[in-house]
C-alpha cells in the first residue's frame, strides 16, 4: 500500500510522530492533501499534544545581527541568510536586512543598522514574512529598538484532557525609544524624564507616537540598543554615574485611547501615564561595566568583566516589589551572585580583544567569552572551560536568543486597511 492511500487518521498519527515542527512544515510541500492536513486544528492540536507528553526539550540557539548561529543547534543560518537574501530582493533594498530583535522563532529585521525606518518580522522555518509601514519618524542613529508578543498557544481543559491550540489573536509590538530632543534635556546632562516612543500595534497596523514618563532621569546614550523580553515587558540595559541601570516597558499597557504627542510634559503636551517606563538601579564601582546579556535560567541575567582582575561577576534581576510596573521604580536586587576568575591559559595577559558574548539559553551554568578569535565556553559552577572555537572572526558581538518551539509561531497579519499585508505565500515551496 502506497503511504498516499492511507486514511486520513492514519496519516495524521504517522506525522504528528514527526521530531519538531520545523520538519513538518517541509512536509506541507509534498502534496496538497498533506498541506491541508497539516494546516487543520485537529492536527495542530494532536501535534502538541504529542510533544506536551514527551516532554520534548524546546531548543534555543544565538544569532546575531548579520544571521550568523554562534552554535550550529538548528541550522538557522541556513534558512535566515536565504530568506534575508530574497527579502532583499523582493522588497528591492540596498542592503541585506539586519536582525534587531527576536521573540521565540519569529525575528524583527531592519533594512539597515543606522536610519531605521522599514521593518520586518518573519519565520525563517515557515519562510513567511511581513513588512511594517514604515515609521513616522526617521532617526539617523542607532534605534533603541525591541520586540515582543504574547503567547502563541493557549490551553483549555476538556473531558478528554488537555487541549492545546494556536492562539490565532496572539499580539505583537515593535517599540522603538527614539534619542531626546533638546527640550527634553534636564541640568544640561542630557538626563531625560521623558522619551519620544513610537509603538506598532498589530491589531491597529499602525504606529501610535506616546511621551513615556521615567521616573528618573536617564541618559539615552548610555542605553543599549539590544532588548530582551521577559515575563511581557521589555528591557533595556545600561550605567550611569556609579549606577547600573534596567529599564524596563510594558508595551501591552498603552492605551489609544489616550492621545499623545512628541513634547516635554511641561510644555503641554499629554504623557500616557498608563504606559510607563520602569527602572531599576543597582550601584557599582566606577570600573564595573554592567551588560545584560539576556533572560537565562528563568531571569534576566547580568554580569560584568573585570579585565583587571580576570573575573566575571553575575547578577540575576529578582522582583522585590509586586507594584513595581504601576509604581514605575523598583530595587535592582542581587538574587544570585556568581565569581569566576579565568586563568592563564584561558585568558593570557597579551590578549588583545576580550569579548562577552553570551550565556548559554539551555544552560544557565554556561558562559561564553570571546579571546583572540577563539570562542570560551565556561561553567561558573564547575570552573571547568574548554575552546568549542578557534579563530572565527565575529562581525558584531550582539547575539539575539533564538527558540525553535514545537509548533512554528505564525507570523501576524496586518489588518486590511494597513500598508501591506503579510506575504502568506512567500514560501520556498
Amino acid at each position: 500500500m502506497d503511504i498516499h492511500d492511507l486514511p486520513e487518521l492514519v496519516l495524521v498519527e504517522i506525522l504528528c510522530r514527526v521530531p519538531c515542527g520545523k520538519f513538518i512544515f517541509q512536509c506541507k510541500c509534498v502534496c496538497k492533501r498533506w498541506l491541508t492536513l497539516i494546516s487543520a486544528p485537529y492536527f495542530i492540536d494532536r501535534f502538541l499534544r504529542l510533544q506536551s507528553h514527551r516532554k520534548t526539550p524546546t531548543v534555543r540557539t544565538l544569532i546575531s545581527r548579520n544571521a550568523e548561529e554562534l552554535f550550529n543547534r538548528v541550522s538557522l543560518s541556513e534558512v535566515l541568510t536565504p530568506m534575508l537574501k530574497r527579502l532583499e530582493s523582493f522588497d528591492h533594498l540596498e542592503t541585506e536586512p539586519v536582525v534587531v530583535g527576536a521573540y521565540n522563532d519569529l525575528i524583527l529585521c531592519c533594512d539597515s543598522l543606522f536610519d531605521q525606518q522599514n521593518y520586518y518580522i518573519c519565520n525563517p522555518y515557515t519562510t513567511q514574512w511581513v513588512a511594517l509601514p514604515p515609521t513616522p519618524t526617521r532617526c539617523y542613529d542607532i534605534v533603541r529598538v525591541g520586540f515582543i508578543c504574547d503567547s502563541p498557544y493557549y490551553e483549555e481543559d476538556d473531558p478528554n484532557g488537555l487541549v492545546i491550540q494556536l492562539n490565532a489573536k496572539f499580539r505583537c509590538k515593535v517599540v522603538r525609544i527614539l534619542p531626546p530632543d533638546r527640550q527634553f534635556v534636564f541640568d544640561h546632562d542630557e538626563h531625560c524624564f521623558n522619551f519620544n516612543v513610537e509603538i506598532f500595534s498589530f491589531e491597529t497596523g499602525k504606529w501610535s507616537e506616546l511621551v513615556v514618563s521615567s521616573p528618573r532621569g536617564i541618559s539615552y546614550d548610555y542605553l543599549d540598543a539590544m532588548a530582551f523580553s521577559y515575563n511581557g515587558v521589555l528591557y533595556w540595559s545600561g550605567h550611569d554615574y556609579g549606577y547600573f541601570l534596567v529599564l524596563g516597558l510594558d508595551p501591552f499597557n498603552d492605551n489609544s485611547s489616550t492621545s499623545t504627542s512628541s513634547g516635554c510634559s511641561n510644555g503641554g503636551d499629554i504623557i500616557d501615564h498608563k504606559c510607563r517606563f520602569v527602572v531599576f538601579a543597582m550601584p557599582v564601582a566606577d570600573h564595573f561595566v554592567v551588560e545584560c546579556l539576556g533572560v537565562c535560567g528563568g531571569f534576566l541575567r547580568m554580569c560584568d568583566f573585570d579585565t583587571d582582575t580576570k573575573t566575571l561577576f553575575v547578577w540575576d534581576l529578582k522582583r522585590q516589589d509586586h507594584d513595581y510596573m504601576v509604581k514605575g521604580a523598583g530595587e535592582l536586587c542581587l538574587s544570585k551572585h556568581n565569581v569566576y576568575s579565568f586563568d592563564q591559559d584561558m585568558y593570557p595577559d597579551d590578549a588583545r580583544v576580550v569579548e562577552r558574548l553570551s550565556f548559554d539559553p539551555n544552560n544557565e551554568d554556561i558562559f561564553y567569552l570571546y579571546v583572540d578569535a577563539d570562542v570560551i565556553m565556561c561553567n561558573i559552577r564547575t570552573r571547568k572551560w574548554s575552546k568549542i572555537v578557534e579563530k572565527r572572526k565575529l562581525n558584531n558581538f550582539y547575539f539575539f536568543p533564538f527558540v525553535l518551539p514545537w509548533w512554528p509561531t505564525p507570523v501576524p497579519s496586518l489588518p486590511q486597511h494597513a500598508h501591506q499585508l503579510a506575504h502568506g505565500g512567500e514560501t520556498s515551496s
